[in-house]
This record gives C-alpha cells, sequence and structure tokens, in this order.
C-alpha cells in the first residue's frame, strides 16, 4: 500500500475505505480524523485534536504513514 498514488480527496477517501487504514501524522503522531472535501490536488485533512493540515495530495507520503485498523470480530 502507497499514499504515492492518491491525486485528489476522492482517491484518498476510497483508499481508507477499501484497505481499511488510517493516517498518522509523522510529525505529530496524531491520526487523521476526517477529511475535508474540496476540488482538485490540495487536500484539507483534520486530526483528532482538530487542528487542520493543509497539503497537496503528493505530498501524504512524506507527512503521513499508513496504520492498519483493528479487525472487527
Amino acid at each position: 500500500m502507497s499514499l504515492n498514488s492518491i491525486k485528489d480527496f476522492k482517491e484518498l477517501e476510497k483508499f481508507r475505505c477499501e484497505n481499511n487504514i488510517n493516517l498518522r501524522c509523522r510529525k505529530t503522531g496524531l491520526f487523521l480524523r476526517h477529511l475535508e472535501p474540496i476540488e482538485g490536488a490540495m487536500l484539507f485533512l483534520v486530526l483528532e485534536d482538530g487542528s487542520l493540515v493543509e497539503m497537496a495530495a503528493h505530498q501524504l507520503e512524506e507527512a503521513f504513514e499508513i496504520v492498519a485498523l483493528p479487525t472487527k470480530k
């Protein structure tokens, strides 16, 4: 799994759902709470403390890491 292929909001949401993952900010260690839906290559990511991270989609790989969500039994 890689974030390098993500180009916009819709692709990121689809990627998260299909792979049952969340993203963790490499700098703060905080998890992604939700995305703000906007058009284009810019992403507005809201972290679990409520802070907003704005970045271009091609920067995801360097700023976030993929974390698998626990499986439900």
